[in-house]
């Protein structure tokens, strides 16, 4: 009986073993992942890239917040910086178009620091060019001058 007991408790401990290991494994992904989204974005900001920075902020916040490390924090704080920097404080969708200063509640860590920067246009991206319908109401325009 003694034996059969022994081998039992072997066997339910090598299965917790086995649990927490997988589980400090997968933690460990997580927190790899919500760094290389961090660093990511870092170099985004480094070349004054703010809206795709922004997004990969964003992306630290929303895909690695469990388990909470210090990466979802800093990426929070950039995420302000950069939307100071494009002016950007409506979210093209939302709720009713919302401003992002009164619907996130960390607005308030971040306002003294924001508000000292002066926003910059987004360069990182050339307009679209125009429609077919765009072109002929242009066209019609320059017949009528002639």
């Amino acid at each position: 009986m003694g034996q059969k007991t022994r081998s039992g408790f072997q066997t339910a401990a090598i299965i917790i073993l086995t649990l927490l290991a997988a589980y400090g494994l997968a933690n460990l992904e997580v927190i790899r992942r919500a760094r290389a989204s961090y660093m990511r974005g870092e170099d985004f900001f480094a070349k004054h890239m703010y809206k795709q920075a922004m997004w990969s902020y964003q992306e630290v916040q929303e895909f690695y917040y469990l388990p909470h490390t210090h990466w979802v924090d800093d990426a929070a704080e950039k995420e302000w910086v950069c939307r100071a920097e494009l002016g950007d404080f409506i979210p093209p969708e939302g709720p009713l178009d919302a401003d992002v200063r009164q619907t996130r509640p960390d607005y308030e860590k971040y306002k003294t620091e924001i508000a000292q920067i002066t926003p910059v246009g987004d360069f990182t991206y050339d307009p679209a060019p125009p429609s077919k319908d765009d072109k002929k109401p242009n066209a019609k325009i320059a017949l009528d001058k002639k």
